[in-house]
């Protein structure tokens, strides 16, 4: 990206006159840099000239007001953000662009690195890095899928896990090796599982018994495998079947099936717009919505309070509740009704992210603004 030329402007001893040069140097020279946009004089400084980035500095220091114990947290959200950064700064320390991470994480042990990637990716930082660093649309995709599983506090994902995902699909390296064979593919590797599936359903469950750290989590580099080759819909919905109690590990060959034949997803005409149990579910949830509006923002006890109002609505319940995990609540307070975008935006996210069909999204969706808004 261009120089953006500001006036110059006397940083750690020397004179700026363009913004990328100035804001990695603050993000090298780190508590000076925080001072220099904590204290207003950034702002100030690129007001005429840059008003969007001045308005960025203007937030952060809003941010700071509302929580001025997370000062680190609000500046490295803020050097993210910038499109004119070169790599990761944090307190001092530089660790250059995706390639000089992976490098990290491949080659050493460094605790700091690895606790500073889990916060980011928890944040959802990692990805607004990735934007800003130019980083190609297919890996920035995989890092915001690896930040959902891990931003999940309520699934089993084991989130050291990240960081070997994170460093597979920075490598970009597309191929496995399993009882060494090498594979291109998961389809490939679907075909040999598909032989021991021919002999019995034991002997395909010994087979795969390496590639499971238990019965939720996948070996990490095998994982990062399947979603570097686009199958994150289908370990979605392979994970929200273990956590549900519906899965075994034998059952890993369904994912990766060149067709959808249905036995993973809930099929649309399982839910008619006249179904009786759905509309008593629909009454239930509003009187819950109701009954318990000072609990709706606490996320354990909503989580609670469908337990107990729907003992026998698993699916139901399970697709409010991911909607309530993307914020819905908060989507449908701030909008001025409930208009075709904000439903629209929450069954796209719920189809693409969860693998829904359209028909169920879009029952799940309305019930929240039919009984909510």
């Amino acid at each position: 990206m261009s120089s953006k030329q500001i006036e110059p402007l006397t940083f750690h001893n020397s004179v700026y006159t363009d913004l990328d040069s100035l804001v990695n140097d603050m993000g090298k020279y780190w508590n000076e840099g925080k001072q220099l946009l904590f204290e207003g004089k950034l702002r100030e400084h690129t007001r005429k000239q840059h008003p969007s980035f001045a308005n960025s500095c203007a937030a952060a220091e809003k941010e700071l007001g509302s929580y001025p114990k997370e000062s680190n947290r609000i500046y490295l959200k803020w050097l993210c953000k910038f499109d004119g950064i070169k790599g990761l700064y944090w307190k001092g320390s530089c660790y250059g662009n995706f390639k000089s991470i992976a490098n990290f994480l491949c080659s050493s042990s460094n605790d700091e690195l690895n606790d500073l990637l889990l916060f980011m990716m928890d944040h959802q930082y990692l990805s607004m890095l990735a934007k800003s660093l130019c980083i190609k649309d297919s890996i920035r995709e995989n890092i915001r899928f690896i930040e959902r599983n891990v931003s999940k506090s309520d699934t089993m994902f084991e989130k050291e896990n990240a960081l070997s995902i994170l460093y597979v699909i920075l490598s970009e390296s597309k191929e496995f090796y399993f009882q060494g064979k090498r594979f291109a593919n998961p389809k490939d590797f679907a075909a040999y599982l598909q032989g021991y599936a021919d002999k019995s359903k034991e002997e395909l469950s010994r087979a795969v018994k390496p590639l499971f750290q238990d019965e939720y989590n996948l070996d990490p580099y095998f994982e990062a495998w399947i979603i570097m080759h686009g199958y994150q819909h289908e370990l979605t919905l392979w994970k929200a079947r273990f956590q549900e109690g519906q899965g075994e590990s034998r059952d890993i060959h369904i994912d990766f099936s060149d067709d959808d034949d249905g036995t993973d997803q809930i099929q649309p005409d399982e839910l008619p717009e006249d179904n009786k149990e759905l509309i008593e579910f629909e009454r239930l949830f509003k009187e819950l919505l109701i009954n318990q509006s000072d609990r709706i923002d606490d996320e354990k006890a909503f989580r609670g309070l469908l337990n107990d109002y729907f003992p026998m609505y698993q699916m139901e319940k399970r697709l409010i509740y991911d909607l309530y995990r993307m914020d819905i609540v908060k989507a449908i307070r701030e909008s001025s009704g409930t208009d075709d975008l904000l439903m629209v935006r929450f069954e796209k996210r719920l189809v693409k992210d969860f693998g829904v069909k359209d028909d169920l999204a879009r029952w799940a969706v309305g019930v929240w603004c039919r009984c909510y808004a």
